[in-house]
């Protein structure tokens, strides 16, 4: 029961790929099948393409649905009338799992990098910059905004001019004896002014940078479709103009072509031969997954390395933003030297005719631990989460790039069957000519051979 359903499974699918793939319909229900497979091949991309540009790159609905509705009117009028259009169409699926899909993903890994993870360490660093300094300068900011223990030091140096005799004394300090007021309620309501101009510029310039960011997303995506279209369309032209260019794969249809002909085909009668019948991956497909698999590695660790660097400095402003922000209350000592004298004939003598201040004053200046806020900048998990998938996707098509190859192969031969043809054909004379000089290298091994035996035989007699 089972085998007849796999078998009838079968056969519809290679009826479905056969109308698909053939350059003309063969009758009216080919030529209507085709046009269903179009209609659904647009449709199931369209609804991806709708979801991507909403969800992603924050398109509104209005605008997906016009884009989305071209792209599927365009899809289904090209495939269904341009046969190597609807090929190229088809090869962009196995190529998103050879060494281009694997490049797209590296490289939107570092644009995540550069558009999400440089910028929050640099927000970190500036917050962190920022609290220092604003530690460093809120003594003094307290010492300019206290003038209690200012007017005490000048009313005790202007009370001891009083004390001397000499009203010259006093004129010398009549333009001192005032009271120094400096309002601290006005000077905090312009900080807080200016503060929250900076604020709004800053979260201006932020609003900049994430509408950047959405703009190189939506860039970075259309390079990425226009990308990966053209390397489809390259590959499907050297595969029509080149009989060369990637064939290296031992077909079935090789196969049958060589046993026609008497010859028995094997992987190593073509150079680096490649059995494509079964679902074993050679010692040398193996060989060249390492090289990707360092390369992916080298930039998994940059990426590691700057995610470890972005959560330190992260835990950094966390805990040191309120240690700092949160100082005690500092004493300060202020020491008054002040010494004044009158240059008189009758002051030689005494000591009335100068003031000599001498004190020492301490002062408690407070801690406002609201002075120095500052919020840590914490980076987005689904970020992280999306490089991790990146990297996994990435290690996974090693792999499956050996696969999607002979894949792609495979769709490029189907469609254009004559194409393949002339590619065996060419196989099969490289194979004759190849087996050919290993016979007569064989026979002239064994000739040589035997005329040593000849001449040794001659030498006893």
């Amino acid at each position: 029961m089972f085998v007849c359903v796999r078998a009838s499974v079968r056969s519809s699918m290679e009826v479905l790929w056969l109308c698909y793939s053939s350059p003309t319909p063969q009758s009216a229900s080919h030529l209507l099948t085709l046009l269903v497979l179009c209609l659904s091949l647009a449709a199931v991309t369209a609804s991806l393409l709708f979801h991507w540009l909403i969800d992603l790159l924050k398109y509104d609905v209005q605008t997906a649905l016009v884009a989305v509705g071209i792209y599927a009117i365009a899809v289904f009028i090209l495939s269904s009338l341009i046969h190597p259009f609807r090929c190229a169409f088809t090869l962009i699926f196995p190529t998103l799992f050879t060494r281009q899909g694997r490049k797209l993903l590296l490289s939107t890994s570092m644009m995540i990098i550069v558009l999400y993870v440089l910028p929050n360490i640099a927000a970190n660093i500036a917050t962190l910059t920022h609290v220092v300094k604003c530690a460093s300068e809120k003594l003094s900011q307290s010492l300019l905004s206290s003038s209690e223990l200012i007017n005490t030091i000048k009313d005790n140096i202007v009370r001891r001019a009083e004390e001397s005799k000499y009203e010259s004394l006093l004129q010398m300090l009549c333009d001192f004896k005032h009271t120094t007021h400096i309002n601290v309620s006005e000077v905090k309501g312009r900080l807080h002014l200016l503060s929250q101009r900076v604020q709004e510029d800053f979260s201006e310039v932020k609003s900049q940078v994430q509408d950047l960011k959405l703009l190189f997303s939506r860039i970075f995506a259309a390079v990425f479709v226009l990308y990966l279209f053209t390397e489809s369309v390259m590959y499907l032209r050297s595969y029509l103009t080149s009989v060369r260019f990637d064939n290296t794969y031992i077909t079935g249809g090789l196969r049958k072509k060589g046993a026609e002909k008497g010859i028995v085909v094997e992987a190593k009668d073509v150079k680096n031969g490649v059995n494509s019948t079964s679902f074993r991956i050679t010692q040398k497909e193996l060989f060249k997954c390492l090289a990707p698999a360092v390369v992916i590695t080298l930039y998994l660790l940059l990426t590691i390395s700057l995610i470890v660097l972005d959560h330190f400095l992260y835990y950094l402003v966390k805990l040191g933003v309120p240690w700092i922000s949160n100082m005690p209350s500092t004493n300060i000592g202020i020491n008054i030297n002040f010494k004044v004298g009158a240059e008189l004939d009758i002051c030689i003598f005494s000591s009335d005719c100068q003031v000599d201040f001498s004190r020492t004053y301490t002062a408690l200046i407070p801690s406002d631990p609201n002075v120095c806020e500052a919020q840590s900048s914490k980076l987005n998990p689904s970020v992280v989460t999306t490089l991790v998938f990146l990297y996994l996707f990435s290690y996974t098509l090693l792999p499956l790039e050996v696969y999607a190859r002979r894949i792609r192969r495979k769709v490029a031969a189907s469609f254009f069957q004559a194409q393949e043809g002339r590619r065996v054909e060419f196989l099969i004379k490289k194979i004759q000519i190849k087996q050919k000089e290993r016979q007569n290298e064989v026979f002239f091994i064994e000739t040589k051979h035997q005329d040593k035996e000849v001449f040794g035989m001659i030498d006893q007699l």
